[in-house]
């Protein structure tokens, strides 16, 4: 869980890292004060979903540890949309790319509300979810999820 500091510092990176993007092209470690872009970002997700291996659900979504490779609408303990749950998605890059940028063009009933339409923010998310999770992305690469 974040501490109330880390989290103030977390949400002001985001605010100021947005803030740059619209500044032009420098790189992406000078946009983030040189820390994990998709961390900075991710920031943004834990407002209402958990990351991290056997932690409680989020507020308003659940935890994402251990997302790839997993039919949507499965993690034990949170009330999913119906729509969501008939949806037969499995979490893939491709799909979670696709929800990122807008999940309701996708599934119109689902709870999630936010979106990210900028590609490369949600490159720089996926990325940092990769890598926090990196034996669970290569068991779904593997096929090895349950």
């Amino acid at each position: 869980m974040m501490t109330g500091f880390r989290r103030i510092t977390v949400l002001c990176a985001v605010a100021a890292a947005l803030a740059l993007c619209a500044a032009g092209d420098q790189p992406a470690q000078a946009q983030y004060f040189g820390m994990d872009p998709g961390e900075v970002l991710f920031g943004e997700c834990r407002e209402c979903h958990t990351f991290e291996a056997g932690a409680p659900h989020g507020k308003k979504g659940p935890n994402l540890w251990g997302v790839f490779g997993r039919p949507a609408a499965t993690a034990v303990g949170f009330e999913y949309s119906p729509e969501l749950t008939r949806s037969g998605i499995v979490w893939t890059e491709t799909t979670l790319e696709k929800w990122l940028r807008n999940p309701r063009a996708w599934i119109p009933a689902t709870k999630m509300d936010f979106q990210v339409p900028n590609d490369e923010q949600r490159e720089y998310i996926l990325e940092y979810m990769r890598n926090a999770d990196i034996a669970g992305y290569m068991k779904a690469l593997q096929g090895l999820k349950e």
